[in-house]
């Protein structure tokens, strides 16, 4: 029997999404409570909602027993003005493409006196309004989430940007100094290969063997300064590389962080 009210009542409210009264089981125990079913979203965020209103709104303190949410002998106004005992769960129901998290709610004077339109007419409905109206609140609280997560990821964007701006800086000052570099190296090569080519002219016209020695160095030196000379150019190339690179990435992060300013903003103003 306690089944086959449970399935009606998520039969019901799948289809109609009206707050509607329901048994349920808090561990072997059966209470009577309400029930209804908010489409769109996932049960984290239903969940988180439910425990948003009760802990940060009405400011309660809760716990987690048997699958359930309990804030025990608190008054909450939005049920009236006694203390009472509260219970909520949610779970997922439907099939794969109509898919909707159901939350039950219980809501108890003390030793699990639940309250029902039987015992309690009132308080009842106001338990059913509150319900009723729970869908803003994920909607709410959702958003909430999403502009969080907004400003996080904001937070992060804005710091890869500074990375990437020093990097660039970094490669834009190495890009200068190796330019330079060649640029002396480059000086030095032309002045070392013009001895070189005098000297040995000189042999040539003489076959000395002092100069021979003389010119062997120099076309070492001159060896030298061409490996260092490729060395520094292909250093050169790859920092230039680089730093097309970084530029690309500080392109995509500057794309990045317009677009989450826009959607943050877009956020902000459905609040």
């Amino acid at each position: 029997m306690i089944a086959l009210l449970a399935i009606v009542s998520v039969f019901c409210s799948l289809s109609a999404q009206r707050a509607s009264e329901t048994v349920t089981l808090y561990g072997k125990d059966q209470l009577q409570g309400f029930t209804i079913n908010v489409n769109n979203y996932p049960q984290a965020v239903v969940d988180g909602a439910m425990s948003n209103i009760f802990e940060n709104q009405y400011k309660l303190k809760g716990s987690k027993k048997k699958g359930y949410h309990v804030y025990e002998n608190q008054q909450c106004s939005a049920f009236g003005d006694a203390r009472y005992d509260l219970y909520f769960t949610t779970t997922e129901v439907g099939k794969k493409n109509n898919k909707a998290v159901q939350v039950t709610l219980v809501v108890s004077t003390g030793n699990m006196n639940c309250v029902t339109f039987a015992n309690d007419p009132r308080t009842s409905r106001n338990i059913v309004s509150f319900l009723e109206k729970f869908d803003k609140e994920v909607e709410h609280y959702d958003i909430t989430l999403r502009i969080q997560d907004l400003e996080n990821k904001l937070t992060k964007l804005h710091k890869e940007r500074d990375g990437l701006l020093a990097d660039s800086a970094k490669l834009v000052d190495k890009i200068a100094n190796t330019t330079e570099e060649l640029k002396q190296l480059s000086d030095k090569l032309e002045k070392v290969t013009a001895q070189v080519a005098t000297m040995q002219e000189e042999f040539n016209n003489t076959l000395d063997a002092g100069l021979k020695a003389q010119l062997d160095e120099k076309t070492k030196e001159k060896q030298s300064l061409q490996k260092t000379q490729a060395s520094k150019q292909k250093t050169l190339t790859n920092l230039n590389d680089n730093l097309v690179k970084v530029k690309a990435k500080l392109r995509n992060n500057a794309t990045e962080i317009e677009t989450a300013d826009k959607d943050l903003k877009a956020l902000r103003q459905s609040l």
